[in-house]
């Protein structure tokens, strides 16, 4: 073979996540919900922390002196369906009741009732087999938009972003699941 020149790689069915899914909230513990069916845009991103170790003597950033100090993971929904139920997981709200419609209104404290135990992104691969993203102590504090399209459904995004717990301060809160 010709330097410079190289074949790529083609990816087979195993490979290729397919971009829709189902979200869960609280997934495999008690309350467990179906929060919504996903359209394509879905994200899930995880921010990370690295901090240079010093010592004296170092000018810079040295090699093997590095640290990820912290992940922020953040699920980034693109949701198909939105009503007062689905829109209120992990956001610091109230839903009052009256005789011909219902009112959604939002708070400014958060509460330990508004963090969610997870939210559990639940896709596949092209040859079907399961990819699970699970955030962990999470709450909705994206912002939240709708965004209206002509002459085609209105789709919502929502960003749930997880939180170290108390009791694992070291764990990062979040586990993401390919089965084979």
């Amino acid at each position: 073979m010709s330097i410079g020149i190289f074949t790529p790689e083609v990816p087979v069915a195993n490979d290729i996540l397919l971009g829709e899914g189902t979200v869960y909230v609280n997934y495999g513990v008690a309350g467990e919900a179906i929060i919504g069916a996903t359209e394509g845009g879905s994200k899930f991103v995880i921010q990370r922390k690295v901090i240079d170790m010093k010592y004296d003597g170092a000018y810079g950033p040295t090699k093997s002196l590095k640290r990820v100090d912290l992940f922020i993971p953040q699920l980034i929904i693109n949701f198909l369906k939105l009503n007062y139920t689905t829109l209120g997981y992990g956001v610091p709200s109230t839903v009052a009741t009256y005789t011909t419609y219902k009112e959604f209104t939002f708070d400014l404290d958060i509460v330990a009732a508004d963090v969610l135990t997870n939210v559990a992104f639940i896709g596949q691969k092209h040859d079907g087999k399961a990819v699970k993203i699970i955030v962990q102590n999470c709450i909705n504090d994206g912002n939240i938009s709708l965004n209206f399209k002509e002459k085609t459904q209105v789709t919502s995004d929502m960003q749930y972003t997880g939180h170290y717990a108390a009791a694992t301060p070291t764990t990062p809160p979040f586990e993401f699941r390919e089965y084979v």
